[in-house]
């Protein structure tokens, strides 16, 4: 998740800021070092057979739609517009899958003043009920200075301590797609200094640092409840690496001025070559297309050069859910500051699900459902 607007947020894999919705950062895809971090896989993966599947998801590993299969068990989860069901948790084991989730742990503050650690803590992120229950608790806590792509990150490390504790899990190395329809159910926390997010980043990023290789926002919020606000964002970052990044999107509210806080609702995007769309409730609300989005990085020759065709979201994205706490965003609108009073707070996840495309699955096209008041949003030109 990035910074928006007037706020650069960071990510998470090595590069400095992560932006993310509209006008604010969003979550961590990169700090904001001086020099940006080199990056590594850095997902936790096991070599170890899956074993057996008490999580409720349906395949094991990565799925990659450009070969054009799916399994038996997941054609019966085709939809209408033509979208076969390839991955999903649905959450009705006991555990969170390690076959299909890895924890972040570190207190580097998603590179944007982020006052939580994360870690594997039990209590802060576990399945029961049938749900991913991701909560933020007010509690000190010490870990690594450094996210856990950066060359230097340590796992011992306890020099950072930080006034709150999460949880951030991604499917990196075992989940990771390119094009498809990518949906959430999910219930959001509220209150000031709460920061919620649904979001993609590159796996190998073959353009670059954050956010030359792109990230794709599905959902974010902030303080919500806090003087009315219902607000969700959908936003994509790219351009160069950072800080000559840029990013573009919008935000959307529930009918009636219903709060996402309040009930389940389903976040998604639906991703083709070239063309991007997100989805409350199954209502398309935004479409940004190639020509509002570029990526400027060096190439072999040592040339700073534009990306061709939809690069740089024609690579392969992992997911990412995670609950933060305060940061350059969520601590700088509405009331200000964190309010401690309302933690802890929580993320419910319902279920999560990945389809393919099947009229086209290596270009994702043919599935697409199109809504008659959406927003096409026009985003940013390349340089020159």
């Amino acid at each position: 998740m990035g910074l928006a607007l007037a706020v650069a947020c960071t990510g998470t894999d090595d590069d400095p800021t992560e932006q993310t919705s509209t006008p604010q950062a969003t979550e961590d895809v990169g700090a904001v070092p001086t020099e940006p971090e080199a990056t590594t896989s850095g997902a936790a993966t096991t070599d170890d057979p899956p074993g057996e599947d008490t999580s409720g998801s349906t395949t094991d590993g990565p799925v990659d739609p450009d070969d054009g299969s799916s399994s038996d068990e997941t054609t019966a989860g085709g939809t209408e517009e033509g979208w076969v069901l390839v991955w999903s948790d649905e959450f009705d084991g006991d555990a969170i899958d390690p076959t299909r989730w890895a924890h972040e742990s570190n207190c580097w503050g998603g590179g944007n003043g982020e006052q939580q650690c994360y870690n594997d803590d039990p209590a802060g992120s576990f399945v029961a009920d049938g749900m991913l229950h991701i909560v933020a608790r007010n509690e000190s806590t010490s870990g690594p200075a450094v996210n856990d792509d950066d060359p230097a990150y340590d796992p011992s490390d306890t020099s950072v301590t930080l006034p709150y504790a999460s949880a951030r899990l991604r499917t990196r190395d075992m989940g990771d797609w390119r094009f498809g329809r990518i949906e959430v159910r999910a219930r959001l926390p509220f209150g000031q200094g709460t920061w919620p997010a649904i979001w993609m980043l590159p796996t190998a990023r073959v353009y670059g640092g954050w956010a030359a290789s792109g990230e794709i926002d599905i959902m974010e919020a902030v303080n919500l409840g806090v003087d009315g606000e219902n607000r969700v964002h959908g936003t994509l970052h790219y351009g160069s690496y950072w800080p000559n990044n840029v990013h573009s999107g919008i935000e959307t509210t529930l009918p009636d001025g219903a709060n996402p806080a309040d009930d389940f609702h389903d976040y998604a995007v639906e991703w083709e070559q070239g063309e991007i769309r997100w989805y409350l409730d199954d209502h398309h609300f935004a479409t940004q297309r190639q020509d509002g989005w570029y990526t400027q990085y060096t190439n072999d020759g040592g040339e700073l050069v534009i990306g061709e065709g939809a690069a740089p979201f024609d690579e392969s994205f992992h997911l990412i859910l995670n609950l933060a706490v305060g940061g350059a965003w969520a601590a700088n609108v509405n009331a200000g500051g964190i309010d401690a009073s309302v933690f802890p707070q929580e993320l419910t996840v319902d279920y999560v699900r990945v389809y393919s495309c099947s009229v086209d699955p290596k270009t994702g096209d043919g599935c697409d459902t199109i809504g008659d008041d959406f927003e096409v949003v026009p985003g940013h030109p390349p340089p020159g």
